[in-house]
């Protein structure tokens, strides 16, 4: 009888532990049916927004409704959006949605969240409307850039050098310091009310900081445009004869292909992007391979960043993160940055072991040069406004 007893116990402990098992498995179904990306609880709450997001649409287009046949204005409802046309002049308010590159202005209208609905409330989401059409399109969250006359494209603080779509075509007005060389009338370069495009021959901007601008603590720069080859984006460098040769090569950004190259005039940049830690023999480059190509249609923006107090360069790539590396301080100060008696180009490269002059042929839509260091938010604020409004530039020219 014992023998049997104790039999018995032994399965009853077996049967409980996979019993604990079983509902332990259970439990983890269970979780994962609720709370994964495709889970019941993700499924109600989107269901849950897309319920709203449709009863608000209806509650718009009544209201539109309503407009048509009372012509009340207690139905007028939205801000008027007007295109960027020599009639409109200064009165112009254009909505521009990122990723799509569609652009709406004249008859229509952007209704903003906290818009009042009769018989409603108050608009949780952002809609663009149009009366005449009865179109009712929600806007995405974050993805679309609205543009008014009198707007900043960039961040204006600390800025040295600022050719945007709204003053490229007067050079006169991209800073202090900064001059366009080679540039005449009837070549078929310079601006075009697109873009402002050096032929790769003699073309180039220099910009000689002011005697008061301190770039000891860092500078990001821009670019956004096409570029063709070899494109000398920004050098620190003196265009002159053998005797001055001591100012050439002191920085320099490049993009090659679809690879981004900078090198500081160091001798070795003690850096995880450096070419010789790659394999390569060019100590004094950091370099990042397969990040966009600037010889493509569109082209590209590209925003380097460079902190002298931490001795990081930052990357970014239409406005998004690429990555970032830490140089040494000697090699990144090393060219004599600060030095406000040797000039910023754009354009042209100066030097070498005989003395050369490399120009490039590029189309530049935008190019800022800041004597600071953006952050990573204020770098997509400007990539997000300066190429919405590129895009109204192509499309009112076309």
């Amino acid at each position: 009888m014992e023998k049997i007893q104790k039999k018995q116990k032994g399965v009853t402990l077996i049967a409980l532990v996979l019993t604990i098992i079983v509902l332990l498995i259970l439990a983890g179904v269970s979780i994962a049916m609720l709370s994964s990306n495709n889970g019941i609880l993700n499924q109600a709450i989107k269901a849950k927004e897309e319920t709203e997001i449709s009863s608000e649409k209806e509650a718009i287009q009544l209201t539109m409704i309503n407009k048509e046949m009372t012509n009340e204005d207690k139905y007028n409802i939205g801000e008027e959006l007007k295109d960027r046309t020599l009639a409109n002049g200064d009165n112009w308010k254009i909505v521009s949605v990122n990723d799509a590159g569609k652009i709406y202005g004249t008859g229509y209208y952007f209704v903003g969240k906290g818009t009042n609905l009769n018989n409603y409330g108050e608009t949780k989401h952002e809609w663009i409307i149009n009366y005449d059409t009865g179109e009712v399109i929600e806007l995405p969250e974050k993805e679309y850039t609205k543009l008014i006359y009198g707007d900043n494209l960039a961040v204006a603080d600390s800025i040295i050098l600022n050719a945007d779509p709204i003053n490229m075509g007067d050079s006169t007005s991209w800073g202090e310091g900064v001059t366009v060389y080679g540039i005449e009338d009837g070549d078929g370069y310079g601006w075009n009310e697109t873009e402002f495009k050096l032929d790769g021959v003699d073309d180039y901007i220099e910009i000689y900081p002011s005697n008061n601008v301190n770039i000891e603590n860092g500078l990001t720069f821009e670019f956004y445009g096409r570029g063709e080859g070899n494109t000398q984006m920004l050098c620190k460098t003196l265009k002159g004869n053998t005797d001055e040769k001591v100012y050439q090569n002191k920085f320099r950004l490049q993009w090659l292909e679809n690879n981004f190259r900078c090198c500081m005039s160091g001798s070795d940049s003690q850096s995880d992007w450096s070419l010789y830690a790659n394999g390569g023999t060019e100590r004094h480059w950091i370099g990042k391979n397969n990040v966009g190509y600037l010889s493509d249609e569109n082209g590209g923006y590209v925003t380097m960043t460079v902190d002298f107090d931490s001795n990081i360069i930052t990357l970014y790539w239409n406005g998004e993160f690429v990555g970032s590396t830490t140089c040494s301080h000697d090699w990144l100060t090393g060219g004599d940055i600060n030095n406000p008696e040797v000039p910023f180009t754009i354009g042209l490269q100066c030097g070498g072991n005989v003395y050369t002059e490399t120009y490039s042929k590029m189309d530049i839509y935008s190019c800022r040069l800041y004597n600071k260091v953006l952050t990573a938010d204020e770098v997509k604020a400007n990539y997000d406004k300066t190429v919405a409004y590129h895009n109204v530039l192509v499309q009112s020219k076309n």
